[in-house]
């Protein structure tokens, strides 16, 4: 599939151009599953409980990576709005100075992370069956952030001028190395669940020096340049545009980290059945979600060209794309999903079944809520309204799922399904005020280039 360059995205056909850089988004994010379904893959033959290791480590990686999702938003804002309004040199600087701000930041996170493992752990009042298997992941996971970093910002950087297929055969490369060394190193190695943090990290470092090749020498794209003079005001509207996604991110996956410790209550098991079925339907989320991710450059691009009508065209297309989408992935889902438990867990206990199936069918039922969800963050991103990303994620998060979660467990018997059904109504809610704040166009004006 061809790239979708600047014209297309301001004036050719926008359902084409959606499907053009939502398919190749589609198989980037397969790709990146595939870390963590190759993981869960190999440490669920290592035993059930191990997999409730992995999954309690999974949020607290996402809140130290939640300046990813301000950092993209930002550089797919600023760059694609740069393009759109013809200034190459400042999408140019926009990129270095992106990139320069996600290397300080991906090297901090890893720090925090490596001096506070037990303190996090601990807090979580993580079981001693898996306290062990936790930290190791952790502490080898935590290597990976600054190379996660770089990843994400060259595919912003990419995806921004409507390339989007560049990072895919990186990432696929690095999916492909994570799925050699996962078993080398889990049980040749006999490294367990810190070799196949180890075999995570290792995969992304082998492409690294390619990724940052086509970053300074590519120069018929939006590249980087390490002779840029430093300005400081670039870093500050990066920090200014990027600081509320990445906010919103960090409450998000923060908000996940209590719903951990408050599945853990239920017992390692369920926080086991949790993960699995996480790992199943962030294969089902990944066509719906993707037309939200290939939105926001035709948003930028359209805005910073000043064509407001074609803008709300594309989130028109957007929304009848993912309800189709989202009507194939439901009738697909009710089929395999519990092919797909046997293929991690061969052996799995009847009560794992049982958990991950209840789970699973309450996201496949409600799937297009989500990709509602992101079609509205691809206009809010796309547009530089961050600060209302954040709002929208506070609200979902924390004054939604989180209180009935809570209510639901002390008030209900409905066990784990009242964590599942928080996690519903929250996004119904949210997406309708979303869209009602969509109605007032306001986004439309938010950043001016």
């Amino acid at each position: 599939m061809k790239k979708v360059n600047n014209q297309e995205l301001l004036e050719g056909d926008i359902q084409k151009g959606l499907m053009q850089l939502a398919f190749p988004l589609m198989f980037l994010n397969l790709i990146n599953s595939l870390y963590n379904i190759v993981d869960t893959f190999w440490i669920g033959k290592m035993g059930e409980l191990q997999i409730g290791a992995v999954t309690l480590i999974g949020p607290i990686m996402g809140c130290g990576s939640a300046f990813i999702t301000g950092l993209s938003a930002a550089g797919i804002s600023l760059i694609a709005m740069a393009i759109g309004a013809r200034d190459i040199e400042k999408a140019n600087k926009s990129a270095t100075h992106l990139f320069l701000v996600s290397l300080v930041l991906g090297i901090l996170m890893g720090l925090i992370c490596l001096i506070f493992a037990h303190p996090i752990l601990h807090w979580l009042n993580t079981p001693q069956e898996i306290y062990q298997d936790a930290y190791a992941y952790l502490f080898g996971i935590s290597f990976d952030f600054v190379f996660l970093f770089i990843i994400n910002i060259f595919q912003t950087i990419r995806q921004s001028a409507g390339d989007s297929r560049t990072a895919v055969k990186f990432n696929a490369i690095a999916a492909i190395l994570n799925t050699i060394l996962d078993p080398i190193f889990i049980f040749t190695f006999g490294m367990g669940t810190f070799g196949a943090a180890l075999a995570t990290v290792l995969s992304k470092v082998l492409v690294i020096p390619f990724v940052m090749h086509i970053l300074l020498t590519d120069m018929d794209m939006v590249h980087i340049s390490f002779k840029e003079k430093f300005d400081l005001g670039i870093c500050k509207e990066i920090l200014k545009v990027g600081m509320p996604a990445s906010l919103a991110s960090f409450l998000t996956s923060f908000g996940f980290v209590l719903m951990n410790k408050s599945i853990v209550d239920y017992g390692p098991l369920a926080i086991s059945a949790y993960g699995l079925g996480n790992k199943i339907t962030d294969l089902y989320y990944i066509p719906v979600n993707a037309f939200g991710g290939a939105l926001a450059p035709f948003i930028g691009q359209n805005l910073g060209a000043n064509n407001k009508p074609r803008a709300r065209e594309c989130f028109k297309k957007a929304m009848i794309l993912t309800l189709l989408t989202s009507f194939i992935v439901m009738i697909i889902g009710v089929f395999i999903t519990r092919w797909m438990i046997y293929l991690f867990v061969k052996d799995a206990s009847a009560e794992l079944i049982s958990l991950t199936l209840e789970y699973c069918y309450y996201v496949i039922a409600t799937i297009f809520f989500m990709g509602w969800f992101q079609n509205l963050h691809g206009v809010f991103s796309g547009s530089g309204e961050t600060r209302y990303v954040l709002i929208i994620s506070i609200i979902r998060l924390w004054g939604l799922r989180i209180p009935m979660i809570y209510i639901f467990h002390a008030y209900t018997n409905l066990g784990p399904a009242g964590i599942w059904w928080a996690m519903v109504l929250s996004n119904l809610i949210t997406c309708i005020l979303g869209q009602l704040h969509y109605n007032t166009h306001k986004w439309e004006t938010h950043l001016q280039v």
